[in-house]
């Protein structure tokens, strides 16, 4: 392994703490903007801090509890994975707009019935009519949120429990043998 890889690898807690405060949702409004941008991404495209789920870490004895909120995230959609040899919680997930799914759905229903000639712009439904918008994303979304653990974890006994719009992983911490006798010859 060469040293400018090792020299990265541990600087890589450090860019994650700088780049935490600037990518989560301002506590203000913003006109009706979206405000939450990191601070190195493209102006022109949503930022995927955007939809950056809300996480808590807390220690219990022998065992991390991390909580992430993912509300209307179904479980079939995250993913929840162990890495950098036990060191990292990686969750990633997709969200659906609730308008996105039953477009496809009407779409199909909507062919088979004539349409007017005389109008130019034709709603899917016509008994719904959006008042206010305010969700920064639309149709097909996804986020990926990354954990340092602050020591190895054993990765063979995750659990991960989704409840209520929250995802609850228990992430027992690796057993430490503690010092070993090496006998020399």
């Amino acid at each position: 392994m060469s040293l400018t890889r090792q020299f990265f690898r541990e600087l890589r807690p450090l860019f994650r703490m700088l780049e935490e405060p600037l990518g989560r949702p301002s506590t203000f409004g913003s006109l009706g903007y979206p405000s939450t941008r990191a601070f190195l991404d493209d102006p022109f495209f949503t930022s995927p801090a955007s939809i950056r789920p809300a996480v808590d870490v807390s220690e219990q004895g022998d065992k991390y509890v991390v909580e992430a909120e993912l509300p209307g995230v179904k479980k079939e959609n995250i993913n929840v994975r162990i890495g950098d040899g036990g060191r990292t919680l990686t969750i990633e997930g997709k969200v659906f707009s609730r308008s996105a799914e039953p477009q496809q759905a009407q779409a199909s229903s909507t062919e088979s019935q004539p349409t007017s000639s005389s109008s130019a712009v034709t709603a899917q439904n016509p008994e719904q009519t959006a008042i206010s918008t305010e969700r920064v994303f639309s149709g097909t979304s996804s986020f990926t949120r990354t954990v340092l653990l602050p020591q190895p974890v054993d990765s063979n006994k995750v659990t991960a429990k989704l409840s209520d719009g929250v995802l609850t992983v228990t992430i027992p911490k690796a057993t430490d043998t503690g010092s070993v006798q090496v006998n020399v010859e």
